[in-house]
């Protein structure tokens, strides 16, 4: 994991973002699923016919209204995709826009941690020199 950094807060609010608009993706598909199911069901009924032979007037006309019922639910499943469909894909854009900002913090993470892992090996390094150089003496280097 490294050295912790000032970002690490950062970095862990933009991931549970990140979370959240993945959820919120997933129940976008879900409903734009449900919706594309529920026309493909209203198709269905509104393409049978249920009129009888040797029926009377009336049957007949309980029947066109069902039949003029069944056009109008399709219609309105129709634009319920439509609705669905706009909601996945602006969720879609979110949940990308999200996932980049969080990907772009994560580099710079890691670049810090990078950085503050260097400064410490540097101090390292200048102290074993330092060190080595007071048990040698001034005068007498390699």
């Amino acid at each position: 994991m490294g050295p912790r950094t000032r970002l690490d807060p950062v970095v862990k609010l933009q991931e549970h973002h990140e979370t959240r608009t993945l959820t919120e993706l997933a129940d976008a598909n879900r409903r734009a699923h449900a919706a594309a199911t529920a026309l493909r069901a209203a198709e269905q009924a509104a393409g049978q016919d249920r009129r009888k032979s040797g029926a009377n007037a009336a049957d007949w006309q309980l029947a066109e209204s069902a039949h003029t019922r069944a056009l109008a639910e399709v219609s309105s499943a129709k634009r319920s995709v439509d609705t669905a469909t706009v909601a996945a894909s602006s969720s879609r854009a979110r949940y990308v826009s999200a996932h980049a900002k969080t990907e772009a913090l994560r580099r710079v993470q890691d670049l810090r941690r990078q950085d503050a892992l260097r400064v410490v090996e540097t101090g390292e390094r200048r102290e074993s020199d330092e060190l080595f150089l007071t048990r040698k003496g001034p005068g007498r280097a390699a």
